[in-house]
């Protein structure tokens, strides 16, 4: 009996971890959610840390921060339909189209950046919602580099400048980093849901593969969900 002790302690400890919940929900979730029949998943806020690159014109910047918003966005979009019905659970409200959303965005003048600050409940009024979905990473440039998840968006941007020839793009981003992403559903300045990831990240991979890392783990946590 006694050898199958260790065995049998961690297998608990194992399923203590596996079962530990890493989002929050509100107590009063299916009261505040009732009638809830449409929700947006808004452009995700990106947030650097670390010293800004040298000789790297601030549209240019720019430009990856907003390509990065829009690939996180389009990401956490498809991760939550993924997982919006399974053989167990199904989501009780539609998600907006998410060009819909941009389109609208743009139709009153809200940039990618004013949206990341905006008050939610305008927002849900200017978009036909009863609540949004919002995404916040934070991720650190390298001092000697441009690393960052968009790094095939920053090399192509870089590429397409006049600043081309100047400017070297690294070949090697210089093995992890930290990554913290936090995801949220808000409604009348109310915060519902909320998920978080914290992380490592191969720079070398692709920027396609660690987003959807990260959007999957939100998209599978995802509430509006009940049981068949």
């Amino acid at each position: 009996m006694k050898k199958f002790l260790p065995s049998l302690v961690i297998l608990f400890l194992i399923t203590t971890a596996s079962c530990h919940r890493k989002y929050y929900t509100t107590s009063f979730f299916d009261q505040q959610t009732a009638g809830h029949k449409l929700i947006a998943v808004m452009p995700a806020e990106m947030i650097f840390t670390g010293k800004q690159p040298k000789d790297v014109p601030d549209s240019i910047i720019r430009k990856m921060e907003e390509d990065e918003s829009h690939s996180f966005e389009m990401a956490l979009y498809s991760n939550i339909l993924q997982y919006a019905n399974t053989a167990r659970y199904y989501m009780f409200v539609n998600v907006q189209d998410v060009n819909k959303t941009l389109n609208t965005l743009s139709d009153n003048n809200i940039s990618v950046r004013d949206s990341w600050k905006m008050d939610d409940h305008k927002l849900c009024e200017i978009l036909g919602v009863d609540a949004i979905v919002r995404m916040q990473v934070t991720k650190k440039r390298y001092m000697s580099d441009y690393a960052s998840y968009g790094v095939t968006l920053a090399r192509n941007v870089i590429r397409e400048t006049p600043l081309s020839n100047k400017l070297p793009i690294p070949r090697s981003m210089g093995k992890t980093e930290d990554i913290y992403a936090y995801c949220s559903v808000v409604s009348n300045n109310i915060t519902l849901w909320n998920n978080s990831y914290k992380g490592y990240a191969d720079w070398d991979n692709p920027s396609n593969v660690i987003i959807e890392n990260i959007t999957d783990n939100f998209g599978r946590n995802f509430p509006y969900k009940r049981r068949r």
